[in-house]
């Protein structure tokens, strides 16, 4: 009888092991592809990474929703739950799945409503030039180095306002302050620093002050400067907490949350990386940081900008699209609309420097560098519909090429500004004679881009000091 019971658990157990074999052998002969690469970038679609539970959530042009786990063979499309002949494996990094026709012939079908939906209202491109009205004094370095600029805007004259400039090579480098004739006032040598950003009425020991900060390529950390108003002099308060997690930081955007009353940096890297961190002061004179959110795009990132206003924050995904998310740290992991793609008609590759025109009662454009094609892309801050793009060309300055950094404003600074301006990094800088100069920012009066369109854009001074909630 033992002899018999043996026998028939060794036959289960040989079943089994044979139709283990076999479902094995089975899912070695699944083809697995790359999600983002074959599938998901050339269908436009947004992809973040969450860490966490190891899924890849993603968001197609259509606005369906979808998400792939790593170990699992299920996933979810929109209000629809498939799954695949085998598991989802992450492969140096990258996500693969099994290739599974259903499941590309959903995605697909998705893409073809996108495609009708653009149609309905892509606005082909319009080109107007403009010319600078003053150059900054360049950079004290060669090569690659000035790259992002923000405006500060003086509480008491206008006039004395500043141009805050990032510079990517270091000794001395880091920050470059000029005036509004473009010449340099200081230089603060704090390292390899890549963009910069400004806000006002950041609360600070008894009152509140005026604060610049920028991404610190050398220390892989925020820095955080005090404007003086009476000087126009920065004076460095980075506290404790400010190094990113992320590899190597890239760009930066501050958000004044009109929500709160917080106030929060963003961060961008290389591989998609976005990190919000929460700025509060230590209450020692320094200004200390929390890290509150991560997201993660599928690719290189680096122009970033936040809309305080309507507490929203848009980041390019530089040879992709541009995004358009919540700002507030709750917000989520998925962006809330797709404002373009790199395709080669309005954008070209990179997209970098990303800037808001706050107009009044709510109105107002989001700027974006479209490096590949030496132009601006403007679109309506509101829907996010394309309007007009421009170029600076050759005049009493010479024009911009391949910008990285940019920034606007349209509150007025003094008589020559009445209506704002805005400002972009020049890849290669000339003189009058042609010769080759190291790299600087070129100012141009908003009057002359506003004007030169087609449909006059938007003149509409709005104090930066005075953003609401809306």
């Amino acid at each position: 009888m033992k002899s018999l019971k043996s026998v028939f658990i060794f036959t289960l157990l040989a079943l089994f092991m044979l139709q283990f074999s076999s479902l094995a052998a089975a899912a070695d002969k699944v083809k697995y592809i790359p999600l983002r690469e074959e599938l998901l970038e050339p269908a436009g679609a947004a992809v973040v990474w969450d860490q966490q539970s190891q899924s890849a959530w993603f968001q197609l042009r259509s606005g369906t929703v979808g998400k792939v786990t790593v170990g699992s063979g299920m996933y979810q499309l929109g209000t629809s739950t498939g799954y695949f002949p085998a598991t989802v494996k992450l492969v140096d990094h990258i996500i693969h799945i099994p290739k599974d026709k259903q499941f590309m012939k959903a995605i697909n079908l998705e893409n073809a409503v996108a495609n009708v939906l653009d149609s309905a209202h892509q606005r082909p491109a319009k080109l107007i030039t403009v010319t600078a009205d003053m150059e900054t004094e360049a950079v004290e370095q060669e090569g690659d180095a000035a790259d992002d600029p923000a405006i500060w805007v003086h509480p008491a004259d206008p006039g004395q306002s500043l141009i805050i400039g990032a510079n990517k090579k270091a000794d001395p480098g880091g920050i470059e302050v000029y005036d509004l004739e473009g010449a340099r006032l200081g230089s603060y040598g704090v390292g390899k620093m890549n963009n910069v950003d400004v806000r006002y009425n950041f609360p600070f020991g008894n009152g509140t002050i005026d604060i610049a900060a920028s991404t610190n390529r050398t220390s892989n950390s925020i820095n955080i400067f005090a404007i003086d108003p009476g000087t126009g002099s920065l004076a460095d308060i980075t506290g404790d907490h400010l190094t990113a997690n992320m590899e190597k930081v890239y760009g930066f955007s501050l958000y004044h949350s009109k929500r709160s009353g917080k106030f929060y940096g963003f961060i961008t890297g290389k591989e998609g990386e976005i990190e919000q961190w929460e700025l509060y002061d230590n209450g020692n004179g320094k200004i200390n940081g929390r890290l509150v959110r991560e997201i993660k795009l599928g690719s290189v990132c680096e122009g970033i900008v936040s809309d305080d206003e309507y507490g929203t924050f848009y980041v390019g995904e530089e040879n992709v699209a541009i995004w358009k998310f919540d700002a507030e740290p709750d917000g989520g992991l998925l962006p809330q609309a797709r404002i373009d793609v790199v395709d080669g008609i309005r954008l070209h590759a990179d997209i970098e420097g990303l800037a808001i025109y706050y107009g009044t009662d709510g109105e107002g454009y989001l700027i974006a560098s479209s490096q590949g094609s030496d132009r601006y892309v403007i679109y309506d801050r509101q829907s996010g519909q394309y309007v007009t793009t421009f170029m600076i060309v050759d005049g009493a300055v010479d024009g911009t090429s391949e910008t990285d950094g940019l920034d606007v404003i349209s509150f007025g600074l003094g008589d020559h500004y009445p209506n704002g301006i805005f400002i972009a990094q020049d890849d290669s800088n000339t003189d009058a004679e042609g010769n080759q100069q190291y790299q600087n920012f070129k100012i141009v009066s908003w009057d002359a881009i506003a004007n030169g369109a087609d449909a006059p854009l938007l003149i509409a001074p709005q104090d930066p000091r005075q953003l609401i909630e809306r």
